[in-house]
């Protein structure tokens, strides 16, 4: 279908607005009107500039408190409009958008509404243009679709037809069913928007929280796949303003937008398949289809970028070769044409390079990839290069394939893998037998913590759903000592892999922090760690009174976890023992977890002593 997006959804002049919504090959264009009135470009140079960019115009909006008025103040209004119909007929579209009344004298009557609705449409027909009415979530009388339909629907007019916006209908806690009888061609346009599920006023909800399809909490898809179902062909359009699309870059921004689009797309397709049933067959709407999300998604290795005086037998708080020796790694294989160590413990494997890492330069050491095994690699690769996400590939020799991957929106690179003894399993370009690799008895990588900027937060998100069909918790909230810090777990359906996204009020925060590997015995990892010399968060003795207070738990058990500074959570159905590294380089630390029973949780209770431990580091 086709694809279009408003200028309020992205920062910038109207110009740089246009030139990006063109970059990321969106089909049209809703201008708004605080766009238009601030620019430097007339209508007439406006449309000039769309047609030149390829970008049909879609819609004109706003047009507000234009129903539901006293006598003088509808004379006003009709004044208004036909100036604004003739900036439509210069910028070259024929339908507006329309508001619902919001002010606080607007009339509840409806057959006011719907008669002065009808005397639009008379003047809009004079223009040769249609207004699209919308039920505003916060308006006066008017706050929910089916009442902007009965509206439009006792108007009776075909220059009023009905417009549908997905926030306004799901976040008054509408869905699908609330259009039911609406036919397809009396829907004018419809503008989406997602969100996340938040307790606030309405207004504040969208005008500082909306975000792209697929990256909030609202069915969506739900609500587009039944105005699709009606009829509607028209384009498929994006109004999200919000305080993250105020401040970030619009191109990246509205190739954001175009991947949320192709997303939701495919997500119409697959629920349409799965409500194919014998009947007449449907109008034929092409959606997009690419290869689906993998079955299953495990974490096969964590990267390091290392200086070249980085050696095991150096300090474990300075040299990650020396950390990983001291939490028990031992280096199983070098790469027969890279310069990067295999390191192994059981089934956690970490790569360390000394070779250039695409990106923006950063002090090392650091975490440069992430790697992900896949039972098709091939087609996780087209599938991200089909969602417009930065492909990113080291070739691992002259003789081996190259390790594809995709670079999520902070800039960690992603590498995809197949299984071990596929052709393109990462390990191929390592000497040796899968016996001379063997070492250790950890058991996973648990999760992996990346904290970005809040201007990147939902596309990070974004990238971890589409790509991989990772499915996102509930969203925490702690206060550090530097702020405020917002956090969410995404995991594999079906396989290992655990990522979890943080996004904090600190400068700059881009990076992967937190590295989480489950071992069988953490209590044994600490011991062996600090007699090599690693060293590890001291926890406050506060926290162990406190713990004795939440939980049945006996005074040698606490003793044994004060003596290690190891925390403790448990729920219903297991619980978790846990403790942390120092940070290393102010860039990362490790967390080392033993899971027991079905404990599925990361510990959240702790993190507030975590945070403020290391902040006095």
């Amino acid at each position: 279908m086709r694809k279009s997006i408003a200028t309020v959804s992205l920062s910038g002049s109207l110009p740089e607005k246009l030139a990006a919504i063109a970059a990321a090959r969106f089909d049209g264009v809703e201008i708004f009107d605080n766009d238009l009135i601030a620019s430097d470009l007339d209508p007439t140079e406006v449309a000039s500039r769309c047609a030149d960019l390829g970008l049909s115009i879609d819609l004109f909006q706003p047009l507000r408190d234009i129903e539901g008025l006293e006598s003088a103040a509808f004379t006003q209004a009709l004044r208004r409009l036909r100036h604004k119909f003739d900036v439509m007929g210069r910028l070259g579209t024929d339908i507006a958008l329309a508001c619902s009344n919001v002010r606080p004298d607007a009339s509840a009557d409806l057959d006011l509404v719907a008669e002065q609705l009808h005397a639009v449409g008379d003047l809009a027909a004079e223009y040769g243009v249609r207004i699209a009415y919308e039920a505003l979530a916060w308006g006066r009388h008017i706050n929910r679709v089916g009442e902007s339909w009965e509206a439009v629907r006792r108007a009776d007019h075909p220059n009023i037809v009905l417009a549908v916006d997905t926030f306004h209908v799901l976040s008054r806690g509408d869905d699908a069913t609330a259009l039911a009888g609406v036919p397809g061609s009396r829907i004018g346009f419809l503008q989406i928007a997602d969100a996340p599920r938040l307790d606030m006023n309405v207004l504040s909800w969208s005008r500082h929280h909306r975000c792209f399809p697929g990256q909030g909490d609202l069915d969506v898809p739900g609500l587009v796949g039944a105005v699709v179902d009606a009829g509607y062909r028209g384009p498929l359009s994006l109004e999200v303003f919000s305080d993250v699309v105020r401040v970030a870059d619009p191109r990246m921004n509205a190739l954001d937008g175009m991947r949320s689009l192709l997303h939701l797309e495919e997500a119409l397709r697959a629920r349409r398949d799965a409500q194919a049933a014998p009947g007449p067959a449907r109008a034929v709407v092409h959606l997009f289809d690419p290869p689906p999300v993998p079955d299953r998604v495990d974490a096969e290795f964590v990267e390091f970028a290392v200086g070249p005086e980085d050696h095991a037998d150096e300090d474990p708080s300075t040299s990650v070769t020396a950390l990983l020796a001291g939490l028990g790694f031992a280096h199983v294989a070098t790469h027969a044409t890279r310069a990067v160590q295999w390191w192994r413990n059981g089934e956690v494997n970490v790569c360390v390079t000394t070779q250039p890492v695409p990106g923006r330069p950063r002090p090392r050491p650091f975490v440069s990839a992430l790697a992900l095994r896949v039972a098709e690699v091939r087609d996780v690769a087209t599938r991200a290069d089909a969602l417009l996400w930065p492909s990113v590939a080291y070739r691992r020799g002259p003789f081996t394939a190259a390790l594809p991957g995709v670079d999520t929106p902070s800039g960690l690179h992603v590498f995809l893998s197949g299984p071990e003894g596929a052709e393109d399993d990462w390990r191929a370009g390592y000497p040796g037998t899968p016996e001379d690799h063997a070492h250790g008895d950890w058991l996973a990588i648990d999760h992996v913590g990346a904290t970005v900027p809040a201007a990147l937060y939902p596309a990070e998100q974004s990238f971890y759903r589409s790509v991989f069909g990772l499915v996102g918790g509930t969203e925490s909230e702690f206060m550090q000592p530097s702020g405020r810090l917002q956090s969410r777990p995404f995991r594999s359906a079906t396989g290992d892999l655990r990522v979890v996204l943080a996004v904090s009020d600190a400068a700059d925060p881009s990076r992967v922090g937190q590295l989480a590997f489950a071992c069988p015995d953490v209590a044994a990892v600490v011991t062996r760690g600090r007699a090599a010399g690693v060293a590890f968060l001291p926890i406050p003795a506060n926290y162990y009174d406190d713990l004795q207070a939440r939980f049945d738990l006996d005074d040698a058990f606490v003793a044994h976890l004060r003596a290690h500074d190891l925390m403790y959570d448990e729920d219903e159905t297991g619980h978790l023992i846990h403790a942390y590294t120092q940070v290393l380089n102010g860039q990362f630390y490790v967390e080392l977890l033993q899971r027991e029973g079905r404990y599925a949780g990361f510990g959240a209770p702790n993190t507030h002593v975590r945070l403020a431990a290391q902040a006095r580091l």
